[in-house]
């Protein structure tokens, strides 16, 4: 491989690099190079070291090993979304060669934390010149309770908002409120149709704030609910408010709403 990867780069007109069975001086190249702009996939055999606050050791295994142009490193196995090994962004990525195995080093200086990466085969390498965009998220359960909050009537005439993100034991609560009556509305928003998991969810948070006023309700807003989750909800004598999240509110008036800080 050439020092400056212009013949690999050229190939696919600089958008990845595919290197089947590479050498360890080609990944050692492709690692150094590329680190700070590309996102770079690794399938091979690795054993993994990692010491900071404690100390552990992942034995050898084939596996998944992904870095990303901030800094961060991410050791996925078959299993579960999260990696088994990681490290933040801000880390700083060094590969090298010793005793015929590959190192991949990444280091974060505070605090002071590193994983040592130790490979004897690389099977595939991809780095890829991945883009940045902008993210936009439409029709979330957090969108949702930004439209009750400025249209409280939605839930029902007389409905006061008085918390978002309210803290207990179980999680927190998307949105407290009081009724007309002066009883407290503990609501859970789902972006999709509500499942027997969302009817638990809110039955103890319900219960936890019995135990601090007279009068609760508790109401599960989702577009759709499942016929079992209606019939668990009816048990516990909680209620059902169909909203669908695909409404519109623009940004300034969700802005001008004192709820909009999770913070109050």
């Amino acid at each position: 491989m050439s020092s400056d990867l212009t013949s690999y780069l050229g190939i696919n007109k600089g958008r990845y690099i595919l290197l089947e069975e590479p050498d360890f001086h080609e990944v050692v190249n492709v690692v150094n190079t590329l680190k700070n702009t590309y996102v770079i996939i690794m399938y091979l055999n690795c054993k993994v070291l990692y010491k900071g606050r404690a100390r552990s050791i992942l034995e050898d295994g084939d596996r998944l090993l992904i870095t990303k142009p901030d800094g961060s490193l991410l050791i996925h196995e078959r299993e579960k979304r999260e990696p088994v090994n990681w490290q933040p962004p801000g880390c700083t990525l060094i590969a090298s060669i010793r005793n015929e195995l590959l190192y991949i080093r990444s280091i974060r200086r505070n605090p002071r934390e590193e994983i040592v990466v130790i490979s004897p085969h690389v099977y595939v390498l991809l780095a890829t010149a991945c883009d940045k965009g902008k993210f936009t998220l439409w029709g979330s359960e957090d969108e949702m309770a930004n439209i009750v909050i400025k249209n409280p009537n939605l839930i029902e005439d007389g409905f006061k908002p008085l918390h978002r993100e309210y803290p207990t034991p179980y999680g927190n609560i998307d949105l407290l409120g009081e009724d007309k009556h002066g009883t407290i509305v503990v609501i859970e928003f789902k972006r999709t149709v509500a499942q027997l998991s969302g009817v638990s969810q809110l039955k103890r948070y319900v219960d936890f704030m019995i135990k601090h006023h007279k009068r609760v309700r508790g109401i599960l807003v989702a577009p759709g609910i499942t016929n079992s989750a209606l019939r668990l909800l009816k048990e516990y004598g909680l209620e059902f408010k169909r909203l669908s999240p695909t409404l519109k509110i623009s940004e300034k008036d969700i802005k001008s709403s004192p709820l909009f800080s999770s913070d109050t």
